[in-house]
């Protein structure tokens, strides 16, 4: 489910967790010459939150575009209603890059995003980032010149995957935020999330319920998001 605002998905059956929860297994099978294509997600979700903070308490509609050109290069964009400083409106995040295999078992991962808020674009913001994948292990660490039109921030969160079954795995994700001074959102201090999802995969289908928190850091204003999640998700 898109917990995260913009993750792209591994291979093996686990919840989509775009995003926040990066775009890290892009195009890890992705050789040069791979044929381009297109693919896109429908999800609805019990709660939109991105790295433990709630962006919406209601459930959302959202969907999810990507597009693999060759060579590993990859694009996409992700919409979401969403619920800022109290007032509804549309959320948008374009982004782009590549990733590539280094070994049978290791691929890299770097791009841009950019997440636009439609009614509040003073917190708009870039994100750059890069990883590694091991396995179905990740990790990416992601910087921002202004972070929600504030300060510096680096995020760096690890996620990984646990196959139990044809249909069935296990989404684990830890990430921490870094903000460098005193002007994000009032606060300076590191917060910390965690999250653990199970998606069970039926044809076009996938269905997810999974348990997230902010361990720590005070949200910097924003609700925190609520413990138990839910999902559903149509493939096309």
């Amino acid at each position: 489910m898109p917990i995260d605002d913009h993750d792209r998905q591994p291979a093996f059956p686990a919840p989509a967790l775009t995003g926040a929860l990066a775009f890290f297994l892009a195009a890890v099978a992705a050789a040069p010459g791979a044929l381009a294509q297109t693919s896109a997600d429908l999800t609805v979700v019990s709660e939109y939150a991105v790295r433990g903070l709630s962006l919406g308490a209601n459930p959302a509609l959202q969907l999810r575009v990507d597009h693999d050109f060759d060579a590993g290069w990859y694009a996409g964009t992700f919409a979401s209603p969403i619920k800022l400083y109290g007032r509804g409106q549309g959320l948008l995040i374009v982004y782009g890059g590549r990733a590539l295999p280094l070994t049978s078992r290791l691929s890299w991962d770097a791009g841009v995003t950019r997440t636009i808020y439609l009614r509040d674009h003073n917190v708009d913001y870039h994100e750059f980032y890069a990883g590694l994948t091991l396995d179905r292990v990740n990790a990416r660490l992601s910087y921002s010149p202004a972070y929600y039109g504030a300060g510096r921030t680096i995020y760096l969160d690890v996620n990984g995957g646990i196959p139990l079954g044809e249909r069935l795995a296990l989404a684990l994700h830890a990430g921490l935020l870094h903000p460098f001074g005193t002007d994000y959102r009032r606060d300076d201090r590191d917060s910390a999330d965690l999250r653990a999802t199970l998606a069970y995969d039926t044809d076009d289908w996938r269905l997810q319920a999974g348990w997230q928190t902010l361990v720590h850091g005070s949200g910097n204003g924003f609700p925190r998001a609520r413990t138990l999640v839910a999902g559903a998700s149509l493939h096309f």
